[in-house]
């Protein structure tokens, strides 16, 4: 969630001019490094070498009409290998020349390095896109739906030995140094990971089509092109990719020498025969690193910049949610607990500002009258899980006018906050009859994403221009990563920003995609649960926490507490965001009242939250709600970080 410009008692750094406007302290700082260069670059820098590579592959399949010779098979040995010298021996050296004299990177940066885990994952991929090969090939066989000629394929075996990795060199080796290792990446510094996804994936479908002249084949190239980018971009690495697509080709070729003849449910068999295998990739992959987190491949991400210290020092406070029926965060309110809890959150932690969200708007004032008195900047953000549009304008209205009227009490230290990744809890953008029910659907209706983010900025700009005239001070929103929001409206531009496997690699990244609009950033939320696993879960993290019964929470999957992950996790990004240039970072959060503490791991519900304090074990009779709780390791390590002055570059 947001927050804003430092509350007044905190000094003007050297040749810094004090606020005078609207929404002030807003803009960067007078000693900010220059604007990143324009953001074209990538694009560019993209379609020069796909489009080299692409010329490459077509002059190498050229290449077998003079040798072999016009009368030879584009499949045969001496056809491939013929090609695959021409093709390695020009792609290969364009790679690394783009890696190095337009990027200025190494090819460990773009998933290209040493795999550092001893193959695990590569390997797993193969195995399972091969058995689950063999697995559909017998059942199609022994159901009477395939036939097939087991003779052929011995005599083929030693060709197909042979042509292998012959057509890995060719064609496979080639096309993932391109498209998922080159251009997914650098197409990831101007575009959000999904986007520089279905990019690479239509620029490898159009760059295949014109090596091969296999036009109508466009769509399956590009859906192959999903395929694999989805590998690259949960994986890190292209090697994975290698393995599964070396995997697939082999399977195919083990088709064609057994003279595979589908008999029966033609179209299911053959979905089954092609994605069952690809499928089986993924699944095992994702069993594995669910395992083993500690696969990931490790990428170098964007050098830091210099040091400066955040403009707002911040963390969440959750005045009462209710994300399922039955289920509250702080049945109970007491302004005196809340007003001692703001006396920590500015006196212990050193916070120089707070988001305060949830759903009683009543609460919500109250919580951000005492954090104002306290010295805190406030952001007021109203939370209201499924909500319809009418109902979330309505109670945004209600919040900028409170808001207003503090704002003219305190200025210059209240900003609203219009929501939080409202595609997901809002009704309307996100197919899904609930939050929960939109949430699992998120990844599998990706490709539609462009429409839910039309319909999210509809809402934002209908919610934006409420609080405007109904606030005169600064307004943001928090988006999720995955949400392309159109900024116009804002004054600054807010994002729940999670490190986890997908965000890891470009984590710096993502902030200067966002910093190159010109606008303040604010990082909205950050944290971790305290677990292993969790420094690679990010916002999911307290998915291992099982909800079918309210009253009887558990903790899945064995997970043993570690409150030195969350606080590593927290102090890990503190360093990029004092080196990124962000004008304010929010834990998130104070406390998770509702997830109880237990020295039962199966019920430790603490673990798989993201409070910096933990409450107290239901057997104690004590509640977090009249202020019991105990301060964790992160709870240390944010006081540390937050009291320590990062002096100005050159003072």
């Amino acid at each position: 969630m947001p927050e804003q410009t430092p509350p007044p008692e905190r000094e003007s750094r050297p040749g810094q001019e004090p606020p005078a406007e609207r929404g002030a302290g807003l803009s960067p700082p007078a000693s900010a490094p220059p604007a990143p260069p324009p953001r074209a670059a990538p694009l560019l820098r993209t379609a020069v070498v796909a489009a080299a590579a692409t010329g490459i592959g077509a002059l190498a399949a050229a290449s077998t009409v003079l040798f072999p010779g016009p009368g030879a098979s584009a499949e045969a040995p001496l056809a491939l290998a013929v090609r695959a010298a021409f093709t390695v021996a020009g792609t290969v050296p364009l790679v690394w020349a783009a890696a190095r004299f337009l990027d200025r990177r190494p090819l460990a940066a773009f998933g290209l390095g040493r795999y550092p885990r001893g193959w695990a994952v590569p390997l797993a991929a193969l195995v399972a896109t091969l058995l689950a090969t063999a697995l559909f090939l017998v059942t199609a066989v022994a159901v009477g739906a395939a036939s097939v000629d087991p003779g052929a394929a011995v005599g083929d075996a030693p060709a197909l030995a042979v042509v292998l990795p012959l057509l890995v060199l060719a064609q496979l080796l080639p096309e993932e140094l391109v498209f998922r290792g080159y251009a997914q990446k650098v197409l990831g510094e101007r575009f959000s990971p999904w986007a520089a996804l279905l990019l690479q994936a239509a620029l490898f479908a159009v760059s295949a089509a014109l090596v091969v002249g296999a036009y109508a084949n466009a769509v399956h190239l590009f859906l192959l092109g999903v395929f694999t980018g989805v590998l690259r971009m949960t994986t890190g690495e292209v090697w994975t990719v290698l393995a599964t697509r070396t995997a697939l080709a082999a399977g195919g070729l083990v088709y064609t020498a057994l003279d595979l003849r589908l008999l029966q449910a033609v179209g299911l068999w053959e979905a089954l025969l092609v994605f069952g295998p690809a499928l089986a990739a993924v699944w095992a992959v994702t069993s594995l690193r669910s395992r083993r987190p500690d696969l990931a491949a490790a990428v170098p991400d964007a050098v830091p910049g210099p040091r400066r210290e955040l403009g707002q020092k911040g963390i969440l406070y959750d005045v009462g949610s209710s994300y399922l029926p039955g289920q509250h965060s702080r049945p109970r309110w007491r302004p005196d607990v809340v007003d001692e809890e703001m006396r920590v959150i500015r006196e212990d932690l050193h916070c120089t500002a707070v988001t305060v969200f949830g759903e009683d708007l009543g609460r919500l004032e109250e919580a951000a009258r005492l954090a104002l008195d306290r010295g805190l900047y406030v952001w007021v953000q109203p939370r209201l899980v499924d909500g319809a549009r009418q109902e979330a304008v309505a109670r945004l209205a209600r919040t900028a006018e409170f808001s207003e009227r503090l704002r003219e009490e305190h200025p210059e230290r209240v900003g609203v906050n219009v929501g939080c990744e409202l595609s997901m809890f809002a009704r309307g953008i996100v197919p899904g009859r609930d939050f929960e029910a939109r949430t699992r659907s998120l990844g599998l209706l990706s490709p539609l994403f462009p429409l839910f983010n039309h319909r999210l900025n509809r809402l934002l700009g209908e919610l934006a221009a409420t609080a405007r005239a109904r606030f005169g001070g600064p307004i943001t929103y928090g988006s999720g990563t995955w949400e392309r929001v159109d900024w116009t409206p804002f004054d600054v531009i807010g994002v729940d920003y999670y490190l986890d496997i997908l965000t890891r690699a470009t984590y710096r990244q993502g902030l200067r995609r966002l910093r190159a609009t010109g606008k303040p950033v604010l990082v909205t939320e950050f944290g971790c649960c305290s677990y292993e696993a969790a420094r690679y879960q990010g916002g999911s993290g307290g998915d291992i926490m099982d909800w079918d019964d309210l009253d009887d929470r558990r903790v899945t999957g064995g997970h043993v507490r570690d409150e030195r992950v969350q606080a590593e996790v927290i102090g890990e990004l503190l360093d990029v965001y004092e080196t990124e240039d962000v004008m304010g970072a929010f834990v998130c959060m104070f406390v998770e009242g509702d997830c109880r503490y237990s020295p039962d791991p199966a019920r430790d519900l603490d673990m798989a939250s993201f409070g910096i304090v933990r409450p107290p074990p239901l057997e104690s009779g004590l509640s977090p709600d009249d202020g019991h709780w105990e301060p964790k390791e992160a709870f240390r390590t944010l006081a540390a970080r937050y009291a320590a002055t990062v002096p100005a570059e050159g003072s």
